[in-house]
Parts: structure tokens; C-alpha cells; sequence
């Protein structure tokens, strides 16, 4: 993690039973809260978080270790690192919250049905399926923008004070753009049953194919 503080992975990552369709996020701590920069005994060391999603058999594991043990794991495996980490021989401490089915399934082509924020009069909505001006993600941070939004919509309607402030969503850079134009000319060649790979994932497999022939 040495270009950001913050790694996404998604799912299968090392033949992992646990990871088959479960994605994570990987975030250093050290870099990104002061309160973590600390050091153990002279010997500098790391606090990470480990945020799972759809991640329902790791949410049932009831041993908060085994849990730590899956989590460093994972991120050997995603962050390719020559040796897994040893935890039980580095671990200083654990903290696992679990949110069991906290994580909505969407499938190709649900973002095309996300409601807006107003549905009719007196009617609000918010959430990370809530479409956000055709923003397709699906987060928590959308979760909370989304509700800022709704609260806006509803102040407005009932004429009451809202300090809320939403900054509009960024309009796709010219890279993004054409692979979006990309995908969509590709998936005009192809049976409706078969949903072809994001141009960016053939690139990253390419890439990968290319090292590990290298």
C-alpha cells in the first residue's frame, strides 16, 4: 500500500472458501488517523481496518481471532506479500463488528431502476440504492449523501431551514468516459445472457498474465 492508504478488493482472492463472493476494503490506519501513529516496544508497528462486504460466513465465525486470522490473510493474499503475517505472534489487539445482513445483493442493470430521492409528495427516500443523479455506486458514503438530499428535498417542500450541504457528483473524466463508451459498444455484440467483462478488468487480467509469464 504504498501509492494509498486505502486498497479495494473484490471477491475469490486466494482461493479463499470465505471470499467467494465476499469483497473488502483494506485501510491503514497509521496514515490515516493521527491516533494510530504510534510505535510498541521501539519497534514500529501497524493498525489496519478490514471492512468485508456480503461477508455472511465470516459474520457467523464466532471467535473474534479467527476473524483476525481470515482478515491478515486476505490482505497477504490481495497485497501479494512474500509471507502471510503471523498473528499469533505480532497480534496486539482485535476489534470485530459485526452487521449481519447489512449489505444489499444488486444484480447487472439495478441501477437503471434506483428510485430518486423524492418519490411523490411527502414521500423521501435515502440510501445507497437511491440513485444519485446517475451515480451508480453503492456505499455507505452514498448512504449519507443521499440522506442530506432527502433531507433538503423535505425542507424545501415544508419551507423549514436545512444547513445540510451536498456537493454535486463529478462528472466523469475523459478516461472513464470512453471505457464506459467501450463497455457499452461491446455489450451490443454480445448474447443477452453472457455479461462481458469491464474493459478495465480485461487490462488488469492482461497485465497480470503478463507478469506472472515475465
Amino acid at each position: 500500500m504504498a501509492d494509498t492508504p486505502v486498497f479495494v478488493c473484490g471477491p475469490k482472492v486466494g482461493g479463499i472458501p470465505e471470499l467467494v463472493e465476499t469483497g473488502f476494503c483494506v485501510y491503514d490506519l497509521q496514515r490515516l488517523q493521527d491516533d494510530f501513529s504510534t510505535k510498541y516496544k521501539e519497534n514500529e508497528c501497524f493498525t489496519i481496518e478490514v471492512d468485508f462486504f456480503r461477508a455472511e460466513r465470516i459474520a457467523n465465525m464466532e471467535d473474534d481471532t479467527d476473524v483476525a486470522r481470515l482478515a491478515l490473510k486476505a490482505v497477504s493474499v490481495a497485497l501479494d506479500l512474500d509471507a502471510p503475517v503471523d498473528l499469533d505472534s505480532s497480534l496486539l489487539d482485535v476489534s470485530v463488528v459485526r452487521a449481519r445482513n447489512a449489505v444489499s445483493h444488486f444484480c447487472v442493470g439495478s441501477a437503471s431502476s434506483s428510485p430518486s430521492v423524492k418519490l411523490g409528495q411527502g414521500i423521501y427516500m435515502c440510501g445507497d440504492w437511491v440513485d444519485r443523479k446517475g451515480h451508480a455506486s453503492w456505499s455507505t458514503e452514498k448512504s449519507v449523501v443521499t440522506g442530506k438530499q432527502s433531507a433538503l428535498a423535505l425542507s424545501k417542500d415544508l419551507g423549514l431551514a436545512c444547513s445540510a450541504r451536498v456537493i454535486p457528483s463529478a462528472e466523469d473524466s475523459p478516461q472513464l468516459a470512453l471505457l464506459r463508451k467501450i463497455a457499452a459498444t461491446t455489450r451490443t455484440f454480445v448474447p443477452n445472457d453472457v455479461i462481458p467483462p469491464a474493459p478495465w478488468v480485461v487490462l488488469r487480467q492482461l497485465l497480470q498474465a503478463s507478469r506472472l509469464g515475465g
